[in-house]
């Protein structure tokens, strides 16, 4: 299987040091084989990694937290007869190389917790000889019997794949017959999105269960031709200034985006393109999108901040629409839209609907107060998505919430791009969301003042955008688009100064 390019490769490199590691915590070769196989299967299940990932890294410390789930013991050696977290704390300090700091990060711990581990095992161990300890451990670690775990970690992996797969087709056939079966019949709005034409409006309930009517000026559904030019970004337009009357819950208190575009060619006459400038190899352009939301009524927070969400290769845009009150999503280079959602109701406005476009533009995820349901733009089928097939950064969104201001996730899902709040606004961090550990950390760039920064977007599986904003004027200073393993950061060049751009392809 191609996905697992070079994972022999890597196993067969670091398993001996895995191995000896493994020995010196449980004293069996047994067990210490075993410790590994689960602690490689685990890279390998988010294989290939991310250019600034080392699998190595990660399966030590899954290793790690693997031996601290179902510590063993086993031999005569005072090592074993120590309680498990300071086994593995003196073991990971003197035989692996960490830093109480990185030890302390790696298990939640405090740091002053792991040198008190550390210095009482050495006591027990070597009377306080920190050498001479650590020369015990080179020694017996190398006396591990270490046989070639690649090809049992590949079959593994290989079967786990196949079953997963299996148990996926079986849970969406049980789905679609669950929808179809409790739909009723001329409301199967998932078939009208599958041939392209306009699902039925639901009808409004009577009584407190309906949300509040939304203004009487709302626009009409947006229709775009179909056009070469592709979404560089999104920005909201200018709301207008009169409030609402109250109640606000469920109005749609503003709509309306402006997408800039481009193409490698002039398209020639084309109405609905509010300006075009072309030079050699490149047109820009901008389309008003009057249709979808900026901002819905809530009960709780006064209104909640909604954002389109584009692909990355800037063909596909998803939105709520203010005139039908559900989800859709348009192709530009076709004019094919989409229905992602049934009509609204009074608890998907509650818990704060969303929307997200996985990295190859072709599926669409709606979070929904139900659950997330996810649209094919292709065949136009729905189907909901099962907890199983969350992936890590959206299985880690609620704490993620809690850590960070804003925070994105990569285009797989494994990790997340984030910067902290104060002190620590300048400095970019990529998160590993399974763990939530920080796994790289990237200084913004100075701008001639000191600079806060907000991550925007992913670009590719290494580029992220940030917006960088001056720490005392308070102005946007620009876009930038930072490499997450060089750190390179580099501007995007024409991108309107609004705080809550959506970015979409890069030329």
């Amino acid at each position: 299987m191609r996905r697992y390019v070079g994972f022999r490769e890597f196993v067969q490199r670091d398993q001996r040091s895995l191995v000896g590691t493994a020995l010196l915590l449980t004293g069996s070769h047994e067990q210490a084989i075993r410790l590994v196989l689960q602690a490689v299967r685990t890279v390998g299940l988010t294989w290939p990694p991310a250019a600034w990932e080392s699998p190595g890294e990660h399966a030590r410390i899954a290793l790690y937290h693997g031996f601290l789930r179902r510590p063993t013991a086993a031999g005569p050696t005072a090592l074993v007869r120590l309680p498990p977290r300071r086994r593995l704390i003196v073991v990971a300090c003197l035989h692996n190389g960490r830093t109480p700091a990185e030890l302390a990060d790696i298990l939640g711990l405090s740091e002053e917790t792991v040198e008190a581990e550390v210095a009482e095992a050495l006591d027990t161990l070597t009377k306080g000889d920190r050498r001479r300890l650590t020369n015990r451990f080179a020694t017996q670690a190398g006396e591990a019997s270490v046989p070639d775990l690649s090809a049992r970690s590949l079959k593994a992996l290989r079967r786990r794949t196949r079953r997963r797969f299996l148990l996926t087709a079986a849970a969406l056939v049980l789905a679609a017959g669950f929808i179809v079966a409790l739909t009723p019949q001329g409301q199967v709005w998932t078939s009208a999105l599958a041939a392209g034409e306009k699902a039925p409006r639901t009808p409004a309930a009577t009584g407190s269960a309906s949300p509040s009517p939304q203004p009487a000026a709302a626009p009409g559904p947006w229709k775009m031709p179909p056009t070469p030019f592709v979404i560089r970004y999104a920005v909201p337009a200018k709301c207008p200034g009169d409030d609402p009357e109250p109640p606000l819950t469920g109005k749609i208190l503003c709509s309306g985006w402006t997408l800039g575009l481009m193409s490698d060619h002039n398209p020639g006459q084309h109405p609905d393109l509010l300006k075009v400038d072309c030079e050699p190899g490149l047109c820009e352009a901008a389309v008003s999108l009057p249709d979808a939301v900026q901002n819905l009524g809530h009960e709780m927070d006064g209104y909640r901040e909604l954002s389109p969400a584009v692909s990355r290769d800037g063909r596909r845009i998803a939105y709520l629409s203010a005139a039908e009150r559900r989800y859709v999503a348009h192709d530009l280079p076709t004019g094919t839209k989409r229905y992602l959602s049934p009509a609204l109701t009074p608890a998907d406005i509650a818990h704060g609907p969303s929307v997200a476009v996985s990295a190859d533009g072709r599926h669409f995820t709606v979070n929904l107060a139900s659950g997330r349901l996810r649209t094919d733009f292709a065949t136009g089928s729905a189907a909901p998505v099962p907890s199983g097939e969350l992936t890590p950064a959206e299985k880690a969104a609620p704490r993620l919430d809690e850590e960070y201001p804003v925070w994105v996730g990569s285009p797989t899902g494994r990790h997340a791009a984030a910067v902290p709040g104060a002190p620590h606004g300048d400095t970019l961090h990529i998160v590993d969301a399974a763990s939530r550990r920080v796994v790289k950390r990237v200084p913004l760039p100075p701008l001639g003042e000191p600079v806060t920064g907000e991550a925007v977007g992913w670009l590719n599986a290494r580029e992220v955008v940030v917006e960088l904003t001056g720490r005392a004027s308070k102005d946007i200073l620009g876009f930038y688009r930072v490499d997450a393993t060089t750190g390179r950061a580099r501007r995007l060049p024409g991108i309107p100064a609004e705080d809550r751009a959506v970015i979409g392809t890069a030329p």
